[in-house]
């Protein structure tokens, strides 16, 4: 069911120039860390990550380190960001993973449930 608010979320991402032309990539992190994403699928290993520098833990937020995507048929980076928690979920970062056919996808960043306190 399409809601008001994934209309709002799609017409910002529509409107914004965090996509690829032609289809080549999409990824968009919108105000309260709703995510969108489109498959990212690349014929080749996205190249090595950038050496850059970590920031240190910031209390209530998890970070999301850079990554590449596929924009225009040129790998381009994505910068790392600070991502506010979600009260009893943890945040699984973006990355690339191969493929049994030997391509690679990026898969997006995500909410998973928090399991309880050792």
């Amino acid at each position: 069911m399409v809601t008001a608010r994934h209309l709002v979320v799609a017409l910002a991402v529509l409107s914004s120039a965090c996509f690829g032309r032609r289809g080549a990539g999409l990824f968009f992190l919108a105000a309260d860390t709703a995510l969108l994403t489109a498959a990212i699928v690349s014929a080749t290993a996205p190249p090595p990550p950038r050496i850059i520098y970590v920031p240190e833990p910031r209390p209530g937020y998890a970070w999301q380190p850079g990554y590449w995507i596929v924009q225009d048929g040129e790998w381009a980076w994505v910068e790392g960001a600070w991502v506010a928690l979600r009260p009893g979920y943890a945040w699984a970062p973006a990355h690339w993973e191969s493929l049994p056919d030997g391509t690679w996808q990026l898969v997006p960043g995500r909410w998973v449930p928090a399991g309880p306190p050792p």
